[in-house]
């Protein structure tokens, strides 16, 4: 039995959804839907995998739910959200014919990262990201730019830049600063639409690629971030960079962002790697 959980919110998806459905149909493949609601979300229906061919449809919020209910079998992951970030960090291609990845005995594992048990298959942010996010959803606008909602609270964002206070630990340092401007821990390279934090991190390594930007001005600030942007990773200033597969942070931060969703915070939050803990179903090398 073919079983897939779909995104019911993201049109792209149900699109897609009724493309797999005809080719199932055709083949005489028996399949079973289930579809996200406003109270059950993919973590929820992850309940009801019975251990089929498990397909995903959705966006870096519906496989980010899926591998916090994680059972271990490998995903046909079809990415059809806003951000897609992890679609493009593992070079997903939308043109591959669910039939050839039903058929294809390949898969490859990768990396999670966990924050007080919550897991993220992409990117962790405290500091400038998480505001943009908080803002954005509370926006009546957001509702008429889609996306784009994004970018405008990122240019207030600037303009209205927070610090926070925050105490930072790892295996061999610790930074503490009242100066916190963006901490940003990375398990593929890409996050926030389509942005290069970690360029670097592969999502097979076992590590969190943590960038840290503190203590510098705003001018300095503004200038690390159009580097970002512009993918000048090698010009940035003044920024941490390390790499470790476990993190401490203390901060009075209320929220925290990860796969593009806004989680409530704690005083302290607990990071780590877990290394190859999901398995995503690709195509066979010589197909």
């Amino acid at each position: 039995m073919i079983e897939i959980i779909v995104n019911s919110r993201s049109k792209k998806s149900l699109i897609e959804l009724e493309k797999i459905e005809r080719v199932l149909n055709e083949k005489k493949l028996p399949y079973r839907v289930l579809k996200t609601s406003k109270n059950t979300n993919a973590k929820d229906l992850m309940n009801e995998i019975h251990g089929g061919e498990l397909i995903v449809i959705g966006g870096d919020g519906t496989i980010n739910e899926v591998i916090n209910n994680y059972h271990g079998k490998e995903i046909i992951y079809l990415a059809y959200g806003s951000g897609n970030d992890l679609a493009r960090s593992i070079k997903f291609k939308k043109d591959i014919e669910i039939s050839r990845l039903l058929e294809s005995k390949r898969f490859i594992e990768y990396d999670a990262g966990v924050v007080n048990d919550r897991k993220f298959c992409s990117g962790f942010d405290i500091g400038f990201n998480a505001d943009i996010i908080k803002r954005a959803n509370g926006s009546k606008l957001k509702k008429y730019l889609g996306k784009y909602i994004y970018l405008l609270q990122g240019v207030i964002g600037i303009l209205m830049l927070k610090k926070y206070k925050a105490k930072i630990s790892w295996d061999d340092g610790e930074i503490m600063t009242d100066r916190l401007y963006l901490l940003n821990a990375m398990i593929q390279p890409y996050e926030g639409g389509g942005i290069k934090f970690a360029p670097t991190a592969t999502g097979q390594d076992g590590k969190l690629h943590i960038m840290i930007m503190e203590n510098m001005s705003l001018a300095t600030f503004i200038y690390n971030y159009l580097c970002l942007l512009l993918k000048q990773h090698n010009k940035l200033k003044k920024v941490h960079h390390i790499k470790t597969n476990s993190l401490t942070i203390k901060t009075n931060q209320e929220c925290f962002q990860i796969d593009g969703e806004l989680v409530n915070s704690e005083e302290t939050l607990k990071l780590s790697c877990i290394s190859k803990f999901y398995k995503l179903k690709r195509m066979e090398k010589n197909e």
